[in-house]
């Protein structure tokens, strides 16, 4: 949604561009009609709905975080498995006693 045209559909409430971009990312999640959005924001506030985007953004960050930790315990895991593979075949290529 453009600017103009949020401020345009919006009747309590007027935005300026930093804050449309706060709240756009939350316009295109609810996937709601605009009029309808505006008319949250004018209802509920901009700061209430700014505050609820700077929520769903910690839990992009949580979910981010998770994953990486999932991912690094994952490649340790499989750092230790490859350790333990590597230890084995050396074994067998120190014991080998050509005839």
């Amino acid at each position: 949604m453009m600017l103009e045209e949020a401020n345009a559909r919006l009747k309590k409430t007027k935005i300026n561009e930093d804050q449309l971009w706060a709240i756009n990312s939350l316009y295109i999640l609810l996937d709601l009609d605009k009029d309808d959005f505006c008319k949250i924001i004018d209802t509920v506030g901009l700061n209430t709905i700014l505050n609820k985007q700077r929520h769903y953004d910690r839990l992009i960050e949580a979910e981010e975080e998770l994953t990486a930790k999932e991912r690094y315990l994952q490649a340790k895991a499989r750092l230790k498995e490859l350790e333990n593979e590597k230890s084995s075949l050396e074994q067998v290529v120190n014991n080998y006693k050509p005839i």
